[in-house]
């Protein structure tokens, strides 16, 4: 499946949905604050259509009204660089991604996905070593294959401090604290091929971010995607958890939670 066959994880009504799970707000009180019919709202988180009243909850939510409104129309258009490959297996309706980087003679793999046959074909087809196995949160379906890599170095979001520097044949891994989604939570960022790449699990999708189980969790994970993600360089490749590749200039610009418009 190439990167613009990829769907995008969310539509605004999801993000709605994560947004109000994550302020702790009911439907009732949503419309009150916004001053619409509660219908209209139902109708909303159903999926419907319509600007204007988006824009209103956007505003009640604090998200980017623009950037939700848009949603519909925005896809990434990032081609991976070479060296990063992006491997999809079943999981929900984007399935869910596991990364090779490549290091020269030797790899590092980043999650493993609900099947890693496709990762483990792809290094040995192309004569690498796994180096290690990184694992950017204890989630299910990005931890499913581990025991595929029983001779393997694994890291997990524990392991790893934030800032912490994984050394590979060019040049190190940074390890980013992304908790919120689920703590703790670790996104990797890497200088060594064409274009700076960082794979950051469920922190940040393509317009989107990964739900959260309440107020403390949400705040946390705005807080840790905008200060250890966007602040990186802009033309940094971000690779999701689910869904297709993106950067941190289109998110600073599409995504409603992050947006600076």
């Amino acid at each position: 499946m190439s990167n613009t066959t990829i769907p995008i994880e969310d539509d605004p009504c999801d993000i709605i949905a994560k947004a109000m799970r994550g302020q702790n707000l009911s439907t009732e009180q949503l419309a009150d604050k916004a001053g619409m019919n509660i219908e209209i709202l139902q109708d909303l988180l159903a999926g419907g259509n319509r600007p204007k009243d988006i824009k209103r909850v956007a505003n009640v939510l604090k998200l980017d009204g623009v950037a939700l409104s848009n949603l519909p129309n925005y896809y990434p258009s990032i081609e991976s660089p070479k060296g990063l490959y992006q491997i999809i297996s079943p999981f929900g309706h984007a399935g869910v991604n596991a990364y090779i980087i490549e290091h020269g003679t030797t790899a590092t793999v980043i999650d493993t996905g609900t099947n890693a046959d496709e990762l483990i074909q792809l290094i040995h087809s192309k004569g690498l070593k796994i180096a290690r196995l990184l694992i950017t949160h204890r989630h299910h379906d990005h931890t499913a294959c581990t025991e595929a890599f029983k001779n393997t170095p694994v890291l997990y979001p524990e392991d790893l401090d934030h800032k912490a520097l994984i050394k590979t044949e060019n040049g190190p891994i940074t390890s980013l604290d992304v908790s919120g989604h689920m703590s703790p939570a670790r996104a990797f960022y890497y200088e060594g091929l064409e274009t700076p790449i960082c794979i950051v699990g469920d922190a940040v999708f393509a317009g989107s971010m990964g739900g959260t189980s309440g107020e403390s969790t949400y705040k946390l994970s705005l807080k840790t995607a905008q200060h250890n993600l966007m602040t990186l360089p802009y033309t940094t490749v971000l690779c999701p958890g689910h869904g297709p590749l993106t950067s941190v200039k289109l998110e600073q610009k599409n995504n409603p939670f992050l947006s600076k418009c």
